[in-house]
């Protein structure tokens, strides 16, 4: 693999891409756990808006049944009263004292009516409901279930809301009528004297038990779930309800009446707030700083280790990644049987060079060398600075004689090239030398022994004598 300046960009690169992408995953599962953690607020604000609309319909529970069994204890004040006068003859005028009385004090009640033997006989007031009077009950298919139920069963029966014959909708609440005959008679063993009916005005009932006022802030339902039709279902309030996510009460209510009371806020369930929007900005906050600090320290990560292996000055493999890359080979050698080539590049003479140009050139000096070297690899092969001014390139696969020369001297042409410098011009030379592994050692240790000799044989015999050096010159590195 070869590893340079561009390698270590592509490294530092790298690490930037995983550590962004890591940052990302960080910063997108933090925000899907608020997103959650919000929603569960939501949810439970939802819940208290819930348990709030709950508290108002028991409310209004409670003052609607306290409405219908004070109806009904004026209903039985009636059957209490008829047992006065039922050893003679019905006088409509015996029972005018007690239904006006009645009626004043309760203002729901619109009329009273009385039926010996299930035949209207008696109305109060009888305007406007004098049409009422003659009503047969048991011929008046929309009544009589009602007024059958309450004597078969003896108790209160509460219907409706239904149209009346006096005109309108009201409810009816039927109270039977069986007087005893004798002191302390059981109910059981009396005898039917006929039906006391009042019929109670919706409207007004609910005004009493508050339901219209809760209405200015609640959306509130009386929904009755033995209604036949679906128009008979909702008695009073909002039929808007139907589909909604409404709360429930069910009412306790005398007369065999099985209603209950169905709560929904005028502008629906509240999901944000201020408890929300807090959710959510601090758990986006810490997202992204979360995120930010999983990307620096992935970064940092990726930056000792490019540091760790990398050398400094030319971002060039530096001896530890070579011996890792050289290690990687030979184990593939055990495995394959095919080696790898080293070739040890040495400045010759490059002392000189920052003698007489200083440091700072003679760093740049050792830059375009390496860049030279990277220019003449494949992207299989690593380029290592192994020393001040050694390098070493690595190929695997081995090669034949006249492809190791003809490579060298690729080398050796594209590095003893001029390098021109702040308007100096500075021949470079190298020396070079190159082993075979397994074919010139068996150990990594062997091999660098091997080429490190055969570079100094080379630089030993490229040295200059004495007296073939110039007088003056160029400056040189070989």
């Amino acid at each position: 693999m070869g590893i340079g300046l561009s390698r270590s960009a592509f490294f530092k690169s790298h690490g930037t891409l995983v550590a962004s992408v890591a940052a990302i995953v960080c910063f997108l599962a933090g925000i899907a756990i608020t997103t959650h953690v919000g929603d569960l607020v939501s949810r439970e604000r939802v819940l208290q808006h819930k348990r709030a609309v709950t508290a108002i319909l028991s409310e209004a529970r409670a003052r609607l049944e306290g409405e219908f069994n004070s109806t009904v204890a004026h209903g039985a004040g009636i059957r209490a009263y008829v047992g006065q006068f039922d050893d003679r003859p019905f006088d409509p005028e015996d029972y005018r004292t007690i239904a006006v009385d009645l009626m004043e004090e309760n203002p729901s009640i619109r009329s009273i009516s009385l039926a010996p033997g299930n035949v209207v006989r008696g109305v109060y007031p009888l305007e406007p409901n004098k049409s009422a009077l003659g009503l047969d009950y048991r011929t008046n298919a929309s009544q009589w279930p009602a007024v059958r139920k309450a004597m078969e069963t003896r108790e209160v029966v509460i219907d409706g809301p239904r149209s009346v014959v006096q005109g309108g909708t009201g409810l009816l609440v039927r109270v039977p009528v069986f007087p005893a005959a004798t002191p302390g008679q059981p109910l059981r063993e009396r005898s039917y004297w006929g039906t006391a009916s009042l019929i109670l005005d919706i409207d007004s009932v609910m005004a009493s038990a508050g339901i219209a006022d809760a209405l200015k802030e609640t959306l509130i339902t009386v929904y009755n779930r033995k209604a036949d039709g679906p128009g008979e279902r909702y008695v009073f309030g909002n039929q808007i309800l139907d589909g909604k996510d409404a709360v429930t009460v069910p009412l306790h209510l005398p007369g065999g009446l099985d209603w209950e009371l169905l709560g929904y806020p005028q502008n629906g369930w509240s999901v944000t707030g201020r408890n929300v929007w807090i959710t959510q900005l601090v758990g986006s906050v810490i997202s992204l700083v979360f995120g930010a600090m999983t990307f620096l320290l992935i970064h940092e990560v990726y930056k000792v280790r490019s540091m760790a292996l990398h050398d400094p000055l030319t971002g060039l493999a530096n001896r530890r990644l070579l011996e890792e890359r050289m290690l990687q080979l030979a184990a593939l050698c055990d495995r394959s049987g095919v080696g790898f080539e080293i070739f040890y590049v040495d400045l010759d003479a490059f002392k000189p060079i920052n003698d007489t140009h200083g440091h700072s050139v003679g760093d740049r000096l050792l830059i375009e060398v390496g860049q030279r070297l990277l220019g003449q690899v494949r992207q299989s092969d690593t380029v290592a600075r192994v020393g001040g001014d050694e390098f070493i390139v690595l190929t695997p696969g081995n090669m034949r004689r006249q492809e190791k020369d003809t490579f060298l001297k690729r080398l050796s042409d594209r590095v003893s090239m001029v390098f021109e410098v702040a308007g100096a011009r500075i021949d470079v030379n190298a020396s070079f030398g190159s082993a075979s592994y397994p074919g010139d050692a068996s150990t990594i240790d062997d091999l660098l022994r091997v080429a490190d000799g055969r570079m100094y044989a080379q630089k030993a015999r490229s040295r200059p004598k004495t007296n073939d050096l110039p007088d003056e010159g160029l400056p040189q590195a070989g």
